[in-house]
């Protein structure tokens, strides 16, 4: 009997950290994502957001969530965004996929 509930308990642990385990990794490293320049930020600002793979069609819709997309710069991982709000910068880094977020010039 005993037995049986500690292997429902792994499994409930086990699909709680499937279902959440990302969005815990994101908020617990999202600090390391802005750049220092951006983290007083109280009016919408422009930002580069900077991923380390190719974004696809995915990526890009979800990053248009965030502020109004603005194109590329450089190269194509990184992403101008123009007027983000201290909230949607704040989900903004929360996303594990994003390395980091830039101050546009």
């Amino acid at each position: 009997m005993r037995g049986a509930r500690i292997r429902m308990a792994i499994g409930a642990l086990l699909i709680a950290l499937i279902l959440f385990g990302q969005d815990l990794v994101g908020i617990a490293t999202a600090a390391g994502r802005i750049d220092p320049a951006l983290r007083a930020v109280t009016a919408p600002a422009n930002v580069i957001v900077v991923l380390d793979f190719t974004p696809e069609n995915f990526h890009n819709e979800r990053l248009r969530r965030y502020g109004v997309f603005a194109g590329r710069d450089k190269t194509v991982n990184r992403v101008r965004l123009r007027q983000v709000t201290a909230e949607n910068l704040t989900a903004l880094s929360r996303l594990v996929w994003v390395a980091r977020i830039e101050k546009a010039p």
